[in-house]
């Protein structure tokens, strides 16, 4: 069966974020939720998949984050074909393999999942069609020496007995950036919260992951430091504790190293070039 599933693409994300918004008086019952929909036309009808599809395809890009080639090819299947664009395909494990690995050996990788809707396609009014396909828009980085290269897609995932085994990828926007060394530091010496095991940073450059960037200390002097690989402009961030968000730092509106953005209160720099952006102490914006 071949189905036009890219006109599926913004009517399955607008039911995704639609049913983030319901509530427990409007949500629908189970009857109307095993109503067929459709697209395209009435002969394209489908319900919503398992979540153990999107389950698959959110590892599949947890892998490509970890590079983790193995992995990846666990989860696919063995005639597994790649659209990545016109003239560019992936076709089989062992080109998979070849292509993939190559990537990895050259460029640091992050798939930042942002939503996805598992659909089950039907042959005919009553009888389903073989595999869930997982419609899904991502962000995806590839960072290769100081040149970062970030890419905003949607693909079309077919998962079938837990392997993908196809996959459209389109492509809405690709950009390239020059990327700055950047060097920081946070003295914890006067710190007199929770005991902590560990610091790390995080902001606008990692997406906001409060575990993907730890700082070291080892020397023992209580100041921790790190270097990490940042979009020249303007950079948000934080520092935290434990690598959790919860144990973020304290910041208060008004300090002159930050800027409210929203609710939240966040370090700021602005990144021409490589930088050291010296000692400060955790909370502050300098160090007494």
């Amino acid at each position: 069966m071949r189905v036009n599933i890219l006109s599926l693409a913004f009517l399955a994300s607008l039911l995704f974020f639609v049913s983030c918004n319901q509530t427990p008086e409007n949500i629908p019952n189970s009857d109307s939720l095993a109503l067929h929909g459709y697209a395209g036309n009435q002969m394209e009808k489908w319900d919503f998949g398992q979540q153990s599809a999107a389950d698959v395809w959110l590892q599949w890009g947890q892998y490509l984050t970890d590079e983790n080639l193995e992995g990846i090819l666990s989860l696919a299947g063995d005639s597994i074909k790649i659209e990545v664009g016109e003239n560019n395909e992936i076709n089989g494990k062992a080109e998979l393999a070849q292509r993939v690995g190559a990537w990895f050996e050259t460029a640091d990788v992050n798939f930042i999942p942002e939503w996805g809707v598992p659909i089950v396609y039907h042959e005919s009014s009553e009888t389903p069609g073989d595999g869930t396909w997982v419609v899904n828009g991502y962000r995806l980085e590839s960072l290769s020496g100081d040149t970062l290269t970030s890419f905003v897609r949607h693909s079309n995932v077919l998962v079938k007995d837990g392997k993908v085994m196809f996959n459209r990828i389109y492509t809405h926007s690709k950009t390239v950036d020059v990327v700055a060394q950047l060097e920081l530091a946070v003295n914890m010496n006067n710190y007199e919260g929770e005991p902590f095991q560990s610091v790390s940073v995080y902001g606008s450059f990692n997406n906001w992951c409060a575990e993907c960037d730890p700082m070291t200390d080892e020397d023992g002097d209580g100041i921790y430091t790190g270097s990490v690989k940042v979009g020249k402009g303007e950079l948000e961030y934080k520092f935290a504790l434990d690598n959790v968000v919860e144990r973020q730092e304290t910041l208060t509106d008004g300090m002159t190293c930050t800027k409210t953005t929203g609710q939240y209160i966040n370090r700021v720099l602005q990144v021409q070039g490589d930088l050291n952006a010296g000692v400060v102490c955790f909370e502050s914006c300098d160090c007494p």
